[in-house]
């Protein structure tokens, strides 16, 4: 039964070693695999070997071997807990260089006397050296360091890689326990090798879970896995039950020869690795018979950049879609694939090929499996793979579907849908390489998605943009015209403004002046027209002079004379300029400021007709026995001058207008002035205090009153 079992071990052993090997000959992991599975091999065979009565030095060889095996098993499990599942070993050059010169000098020290340097006489056990710590420090160090490097790995570890480490860890806790018990604790207080022969169990089991973590790390479905251990066991022990009856009916009723059990026991053995083996076989007998009739294998560069020109060569959503899924399938061997296209939480299009119908592609679960797909999670990728997922509801969705992969697609973080994929037609896996392709695919078709949808719509957009971008530029070029034009009406205007009026009409004011003070005593009514021209004189020159005013300030021409001004003297000489008008009208008049100065660096004689205008204004729409309040203090590092009426207010809708050439609120007009207004003196007002650095706000209510705020920057004396 021993043999039975070590034949069975060793076999499978080999067999899982080069499986592994064949799946990625370039990983790291895989290669390492492969020699430790070889070493694995020979040492059980070795081991075995030791266990049989020869002569002591032959006995002592094969020890000695079983001991050199261990060293190597050491190291090459110290460094596959290091690297599974990386491609690459990850220690650094140094700590392997040494590593391997340790190995190297174990090699010499288990073959020769130090570790163990004879054996008891009339038995197989040997005596241990003085070498024999060194070993076991060499074998602790190395397997439990691997051990200690696999507890912290799955600790830091996610997703898939957690699943791989926790299938190795607990292969290797069984086989790590299991050696040390029977080949070193037993043997050395006991005496006795009677468990050796336990061996390869328990190495078999190991390996077993460490070839599945590697070959098949994207499916490690627990129940997958169970379920197909217990019908290969079950398999193994019907095959074997019934092979062995035949066997032994053969020998006792036909043959009549007399049953060698052994023999029986060998034929049963490898009748056993023929079963495991026969999946294998077929495998690769398919492989063989596809390079003639049915191609199973696609180059992954070629595939992406013919996928990649059909997504390129089309903005036909129809045509897009179907030349992609024929494509996939047709390169993966896929059943069936469709393009699932959402808006919110609906489906508003559905591209299908392979035997799959329409409308398996409708319904809430499709719905949920791609919003679901859109926030996985799973190793850092998002996207769903049946057999990676627990039971669950959606696990069951995807069942009902026959859907085995969920990916989502996505622009700019946006999910516009998914793509569905069913199981292979060649019965094969997704292997790690389809779903990378999968994953790169992916947001390229959405993009080509999104562009074909998009277009139909830019397509319009772009005609009705360039009609209307024609058009406004007309408008512009119409109105730019226009504005030219009026530019320079408005420069010959101020010109005549300037040399024609300005002169003429302050000799007018000037010798009405002189009539109606130095003549002839007039009659009332002379007295009272010449009195009338003078001030329409009066208000044509001022006219003029804000004109002139606006035409300096837009040409920045404009000059101050900066010196340091106190505001209390400016408004003081207001107040009393304006006190005879207020008088007139029986408004209170009141200014708040104190003795303190207000000291700017500003043009006085310009800021004083900023504040003569807001306050002349004031008074021109403040009804009578109204009240005006001025009120001046510092605010931080401005001065502030406040200017608040009873007067009619402004609109809402005409504070726009405030500060606007030649703009008029027409209801302040009407309520209570009846005097014209050239519209220019808040626009004036208003750039005169912006160039001293200062601004002015305004506050109103309809038929309460308004306040303007004018704030100019505080004198800092140095």
């Amino acid at each position: 039964m021993a043999v039975f079992v070590l034949v069975i071990a060793i076999v499978s052993i080999v067999f899982l070693g080069l499986l592994t090997y064949t799946k990625n000959p370039k990983s790291a992991t895989n290669k390492l695999f492969l020699f430790f599975t070889l070493t694995v091999a020979t040492y059980l065979f070795a081991n075995y070997l030791a266990t049989i009565p020869f002569n002591d030095i032959t006995t002592l060889f094969f020890i000695r071997t079983v001991m050199t095996l261990a060293s190597f098993i050491n190291l090459f499990f110290f460094l596959l807990a290091n690297t599974i599942p990386n491609a690459n070993i990850p220690l650094s050059k140094p700590l392997l260089i040494l590593s391997i010169i340790w190995t190297l000098f174990m090699v010499y020290l288990t073959q020769s006397n130090l570790v163990f340097s004879s054996l008891q006489p009339n038995t197989n056990i040997p005596n241990p050296g003085i070498g024999m710590p060194i070993f076991l420090a060499h074998t602790i160090i190395y397997l439990l360091g691997g051990v200690a490097t696999l507890i912290k790995r799955y600790i830091s570890a996610e997703g898939l890689e957690k699943n791989q480490l926790k299938f190795v860890m607990f292969g290797a806790t069984i086989m790590l326990m299991s050696i040390f018990i029977t080949n070193f604790l037993i043997v050395i207080l006991f005496k006795t090798t009677n468990f050796v022969n336990l061996l390869p169990i328990y190495t078999l089991i190991f390996i077993a879970l460490t070839s599945y973590s590697i070959i098949r790390h994207r499916f490690l479905d627990l129940r997958l896995v169970v379920a197909r251990s217990v019908a290969y066991l079950s398999l193994i022990f019907i095959a074997a039950l019934i092979y062995s009856g035949l066997l032994i009916g053969l020998n006792t009723f036909i043959t009549k020869q007399q049953i060698n059990y052994s023999n029986i026991t060998i034929s049963i053995a490898f009748m056993v690795v023929a079963v495991l083996a026969f999946q294998t076989i077929l495998s690769y007998i398919e492989k063989a018979t596809d390079k003639i009739f049915f191609r199973d294998h696609y180059d992954e560069n070629e595939l992406l950049w013919s996928l990649s020109h059909i997504m390129a060569s089309t903005l036909n959503l129809t045509k897009l879609t179907d030349e992609f899924l024929k494509s996939l399938l047709e390169q993966m061997k896929i059943s069936y694939g469709a393009v699932v296209l959402l808006h919110d939480s609906s489906i508003v299009w559905v591209g299908s090929q392979g035997s799959v119908s329409q409308h398996a592609f409708h319904g809430k679960d499709i719905v949920a499996l791609i919003h679901k797909s859109s926030t996985a999670r799973e190793n850092d990728e998002r996207l769903l793979v049946f057999e990676e997922l627990s039971e669950s509801a959606n696990k069951q969705k995807m069942r009902d579907h026959n859907i085995t992969i969920v990916i989502p697609l996505t622009v700019r973080n946006k999910l516009i849908g998914g793509i569905l994929l069913g199981e292979k037609a060649s019965g094969e896996i997704y292997s790690s390489e389809d779903i990378n392709v999968l994953k790169i695919l992916a947001p390229e078709i959405a993009v080509a998605v999104r562009n074909a949808l998009s277009f139909e719509e830019i397509r319009k957009f772009n005609i009705t943009l360039e009609e209307e971008v024609k058009r406004a530029t007309s408008r512009l070029r119409h109105a730019n015209k226009r504005l030219k034009e009026l530019d320079q009406l408005k420069d010959e205007f101020v010109s005549i403004a300037s040399h024609e009026l300005r002169t003429p009409m302050t000799a007018i004011k000037s010798y009405l002046w002189m009539a109606l003070n130095k003549g002839k005593k007039l009659s009332p009514d002379m007295q009272k027209y010449l009195d009338i021209s003078y001030k329409s004189t009066e208000r044509l020159i001022h006219l003029v002079n804000d004109m002139l005013t606006v035409s300096r300030i837009e040409r920045n021409k404009i000059a101050f004379k900066m010196e340091e001004t106190d505001i209390v003297d400016i408004l003081n000489l207001i107040k009393d300029e304006l006190a005879i008008t207020a008088q007139e009208k029986h408004i209170d008049f009141t200014f708040s400021y104190g003795t303190k100065k207000l000291m700017v660096k500003g043009d006085q004689v310009k800021l004083r007709e900023v504040y003569q205008n807001i306050i002349g204004n004031a008074l021109k729409f403040t009804p009578e026995k109204g009240t005006i309040e001025v009120n001046a203090d510092e605010k931080g590092n401005m001065v502030v001058v406040t200017i608040s009426d009873t007067g009619s207010g402004i609109p809402k809708e005409d504070m726009g207008k405030l500060f606007q050439k030649f703009s008029k609120i027409e209801y302040s007009y009407s309520k209570h002035s009846s005097q014209p207004g050239t519209g220019l003196g808040l626009y004036i007002s208003k750039q005169i205090v912006s160039l001293h650095g200062g601004d002015i706000e305004v506050q109103s209510v309809v038929d309460k009153g308004t306040t303007f705020t004018v704030l100019l920057p505080k004198l800092h004396k140095k």
